[in-house]
């Protein structure tokens, strides 16, 4: 475990720091996320999802486990949304975000080389189902109901430009096009899927890095501490007991608890910063339960 945080994960998360300390060196400001940020929100991440999507072997999915954990995001997804909306007074959107935050997990860029260390090179295919749903059903969906809620009372027109112009709504469809043509498939759409895709990770964590400089990383928050614990503890142990309802393979059964016990994705992050909701809560939300899902993994594959 040790050996994968040193090699590969913590590299990444360099990513982070360096964002972080150039922003306090003044060299760049939160002005500057913002700008960068759009670099993943309109190529970086939706050419993941065509990629995440056009390479999904659904053939060989389990799908017992994941519609399980399918299940259990989209329960707590509405739970944690109601709860800060109604309990902690947040503003729609980032309610929204927050809800999001609480179960999208980072799985490409941090727990897959966990993974794959402990459980060898075939860890990413029952893993591969859970990304499917979550690049190409609830991220795209969470774009577009804050993008609907940022529109407010628009005419009808502005409203429809702001999504056809926005990349979330052609990545779904052209991931599962190009999945279900598979080799017959134009490669190049697919080269470029990739090599674009692999700029989302960097990009997102540096960006988040500048913007975490510039709030107090002491003042935490009861909704930041909610949503982590929903994340790193409630969910792992749903999906635990869903999966004992059904037959599933041991192997499958431990990614997939793997991945329930991951740390928050850093795409509410992305969403808020382009639509210009508050990023302070989900921001800690997202590095705290990164640095906390150490633990919380160590145990579970010990």
């Amino acid at each position: 475990m040790f050996e994968t945080l040193a090699n590969p994960v913590l590299p990444i998360f360099m990513a982070l720091v360096v964002g972080y300390l150039l922003n306090k060196l003044g060299v760049l400001s939160t002005g500057d996320a913002v700008s960068i940020n759009k670099i993943a929100f309109y190529m970086a991440v939706p050419a993941l999802i065509v990629s995440v999507l056009g390479s999904a072997p659904i053939s060989n999915f389990e799908w017992p486990a994941i519609l399980v954990n399918l299940l259990v995001q989209l329960v707590i997804y509405a739970v944690v949304f109601m709860l800060m909306f109604y309990g902690f007074k947040r503003e729609i959107r980032e309610s929204v975000l927050l809800g999001l935050c609480a179960v999208i997990v980072n799985h490409i860029f941090f727990v897959l080389p966990i993974a794959e260390r402990i459980y060898g090179a075939n860890a990413g295919a029952p893993m591969a189902g859970i990304v499917m749903f979550d690049a190409g059903v609830i991220i795209p969906a969470s774009v577009f109901i804050v993008a609907l809620l940022s529109a407010g009372r628009q005419s009808f027109a502005k409203m429809s430009g702001m999504i056809f112009k926005n990349p979330f709504f052609y990545a779904p469809p052209v991931g599962i096009v190009l999945g279900i043509l598979g080799d017959s498939a134009p490669a190049g759409i697919m080269t470029f899927a990739q090599f674009a895709g692999a700029a989302a990770a960097p990009v997102l964590l540096f960006a988040l890095g500048i913007t975490l400089a510039s709030s107090s990383l002491l003042k935490i928050g009861a909704a930041v501490w909610v949503v982590i614990g929903t994340k790193l503890l409630v969910i792992p142990i749903l999906v635990w007991m869903g999966l004992g309802m059904f037959v599933v393979s041991e192997f499958t059964s431990n990614i997939t608890l793997i991945v329930a016990a991951g740390p928050c994705g850093a795409m509410p992050f992305v969403i808020a910063t382009q639509y210009g909701v508050k990023t302070d809560t989900i921001a800690k939300a997202v590095l705290i339960s990164t640095l906390l899902s150490i633990i919380s993994l160590s145990v579970l594959t010990a």
